[in-house]
């Protein structure tokens, strides 16, 4: 290979900005999630592994890898406590007219997740909750709103339900919980 085409190949010197993201991306990612295969019936294979998912900072959000999604660890309601590993409290409970009044002002890209959002996150391993709790801690087996309107039915809302872990077309006049992502969905490989 000719190298004078290309002259002197010289080291790169990282500069601090470099080394501060660096350490930052790293030292964001916390610890390994423990796995929740244990929580399988039936045995069948995990669909949402622990390893799947990175913790960000202390715990309180996710990265969900395969479709690159954050979400936040608690349910709206709870609270993180990070010196447990768990969301302390029981969730809120939203009308869609709250819901409506909630999403016009959240800041930092947070919002509620479309409906196969919310569906990636299942774990149709699990029953009652549906959910990998070693990454969502504390979740009840109830219905969560999505973002995704019913086409065939304005006055229904796309859900799921983290007890089966199924799509439900609830009501507005009805209630569910909410859990925040941000990002833009990646769709997992079959």
């Amino acid at each position: 290979m000719n190298t004078a085409a290309f002259g002197t190949i010289k080291p790169v010197k990282w500069s601090a900005a470099i080394w501060l993201c660096w350490a930052f991306f790293h030292c964001a990612m916390a610890a390994d999630i423990p796995s929740a295969a244990d929580r399988c019936v039936g045995g069948v294979a995990e669909t949402t592994p622990s390893t799947d998912f990175a913790t960000i900072d202390d715990g309180s959000r996710v990265l969900h890898k395969p479709t690159t999604l954050e979400w936040q660890s608690c349910a709206l309601g709870q609270k993180w406590n990070a010196a447990n590993g768990i969301c302390d409290g029981k969730p809120q409970i939203f009308s869609w007219a709250q819901v409506t009044r909630l999403t016009a002002t959240l800041t930092d890209n947070w919002r509620l997740p479309t409906d196969a959002e919310l569906l990636s996150i299942v774990e149709k391993c699990h029953l009652a909750p549906a959910i990998n709790t070693q990454v969502f801690p504390n979740t009840p087996g109830t219905l969560f709103w999505s973002a995704s309107l019913d086409k065939g039915s304005v006055e229904r809302i796309w859900s799921v339900s983290f007890f089966t872990g199924k799509p439900h077309r609830p009501g507005k006049i009805q209630t569910a919980k909410i859990r925040l992502v941000r990002g833009t969905f990646k769709p997992p490989a079959p």
